[in-house]
């Protein structure tokens, strides 16, 4: 079952801040820990990121994700705010149709200088150090009003993107026919609901959208029943044991396999195999008590 999602520290997972005209050169190193927004209002600079040094020019965007170490540079007189932002927070951005899936494939790429208005650049500047006042006062209130700053923010990172108007969006019968076909390839690897929008390219409530309206169930019910469904064939058709059959469907404990089997199916699969076997030969004796 997937966790249930907690609300988390903004404090701990969101920095932000104004930059003012700079008198010298300014240099930044990114570790890579967080994803980095950086808005240029204006000025100029750099940014090396991957053996690659890019020119900056305002009024641009500049997106780094998370694990790639970069260094950014800005000239005397350059003015705007950058933005750290945690996958966790990220994951939990709840944002409508399907920029949610656009701004996950964003996050992935970087930007390395995005000509953008400049009244865009203002605006998400001004957003930015909005951000940077309610996590410095902490005042009632300032975890929502962080929160729908930052998906404003997400949303005009959105529209200045090419996903906006160009990416074709998958249909629901597409991500219903990926989603069955993945789970008889990936249910023995237990993957999570969330891994398997992440391979299709959706999000999770889009995800279990289709497959809920197509289906009746849940994304995560039908991949228990696929489960249940080859354990019964096996335990019916195989002779193998039962911590062998566990193994087989990725279950490292056989316990756990036994408590799912029978929280699933209503008995143990002991108890299953038994009394398939008790009606096999039940039809087996009537057969042959024909003349």
């Amino acid at each position: 079952m997937e966790a249930t999602r907690q609300r988390l520290d903004l404090a701990q997972e969101v920095e932000s801040q104004s930059i003012a005209s700079t008198l010298d050169t300014t240099q930044w190193s990114l570790r890579g820990r967080r994803h980095r927004i950086f808005v240029l209002v204006s000025g100029t600079g750099e940014i090396s990121y991957q053996g690659e040094t890019a020119a900056l020019q305002a009024p641009t965007l500049v997106w780094v994700p998370t694990g790639k170490p970069a260094q950014l540079t800005l000239y005397a007189g350059s003015r705007g705010a950058w933005l750290a932002i945690s996958d966790a927070v990220l994951g939990q951005m709840t944002l409508p149709g399907n920029i949610a899936e656009d701004i996950r494939r964003l996050s992935q790429r970087p930007q390395l200088g995005t000509r953008i208005e400049r009244d865009v650049s203002s605006r998400l500047a001004t957003l930015i150090s909005n951000m940077e006042a309610e996590l410095r006062e902490n005042r009632a209130g300032a975890h929502e009003m962080i929160h729908h700053q930052l998906a404003i923010v997400l949303i005009m990172v959105w529209r200045t993107s090419d996903l906006s108007t160009t990416v074709p969006r998958p249909a629901p019968r597409a991500i219903v026919s990926g989603f069955l076909h993945l789970v008889d390839h990936q249910m023995r690897g237990h993957w999570t609901v969330g891994d398997y929008a992440r391979y299709l390219g959706v999000s999770t409530d889009r995800l279990n959208s289709a497959v809920q309206r197509a289906t009746g169930q849940t994304p995560l019910g039908l991949i228990h029943s696929r489960l249940i469904a080859e354990a019964r064939q096996m335990l019916e058709n195989s002779g193998m044991q039962v911590a062998e059959i566990a193994l087989s469907l990725g279950f490292e404990d056989p316990a756990y396999f036994s408590r799912f089997f029978k929280r699933l199916n209503g008995k143990g699969p002991q108890q299953y195999r038994q009394e398939m076997a008790r009606k096999h030969l039940d039809v087996a004796s009537s057969f042959a008590a024909w003349p």
